[in-house]
């Protein structure tokens, strides 16, 4: 199944220029099963996500968010649709609940602007190791050496502000799943693999794209691509 567990509309992440329906539709075309919606410090009300997934044939969405921890370092907890997450201020009080709850937890961008992470990030769940917004080489290189020691699962994702940032890096998991509680089994067990695709823009991205019909033509070709291998 292919994943995508880090993405941002427009609606409530102020730094995003993707509208909702656009982000659906763009990861029903790139063969997305699941999408993961993470916007920041805010979870998407059920009966909004409900008519989102109406939009869909073959993606399943999936509530989360990125919530903004006192450090300038963000965590993602997969599966969060309790409001009751948007009002949690410390990394304790997240990482407990997101436990209470069986939901993933996944350091976001841990070397994005820091070369050092504390304590509880080890207590995290998962790690991103690479994504549109986390690319430099030697953050790259800092995030495989701190998942390794820490043990914790590194993962692909796109942090998707733009519609060009899809389809980039993701994860694929080895068996289907229905519920976010299941994907933290499979993300945590290690039945999944990162992915990527050969592309040639430059990371981070210059711009965010908001609609499909202003991708350029490499990523337009490779959506294409995508859409015969669903038929």
């Amino acid at each position: 199944m292919k994943v995508e567990i880090h993405s941002h509309t427009d609606l409530y992440s102020p730094c995003s220029r993707i509208p909702p329906k656009e982000l659906v539709c763009m990861a029903e075309t790139s063969g997305y099963d699941v999408l993961f919606i993470t916007d920041h410090n805010k979870v998407w009300p059920r009966r909004d996500l409900a008519a989102l997934q109406e939009l869909c044939e073959r993606t399943r969405i999936l509530p989360g968010i990125e919530i903004s921890l006192p450090d300038r370092r963000d965590m993602l907890v997969l599966g969060a649709d309790d409001p009751e997450y948007e009002h949690l201020r410390t990394a304790d009080e997240v990482l407990a609940k997101a436990c209470a709850d069986g939901l993933l937890t996944v350091v976001a961008h841990p070397f994005r602007y820091h070369t050092s992470l504390p304590p509880y990030c080890a207590l995290a769940d998962a790690l991103e190791i690479r994504t549109c917004n986390h690319s430099r080489p030697e953050a790259v290189s800092l995030a495989e050496s701190y998942a390794e020691s820490q043990n914790l699962a590194p993962v692909y994702s796109s942090d998707a502000h733009g519609l060009n940032f899809l389809n980039k890096f993701w994860i694929e998991t080895h068996e289907d799943f229905f519920t976010a509680q299941e994907f933290r089994r499979l993300v945590v067990s290690g039945r999944y693999a990162n992915r990527t695709r050969p592309f040639d823009m430059a990371l981070p991205p210059a711009y965010k794209v908001a609609s499909m019909d202003d991708l350029t033509e490499a990523d337009l070709i490779t959506l294409s691509v995508e859409s015969e291998s669903l038929k």
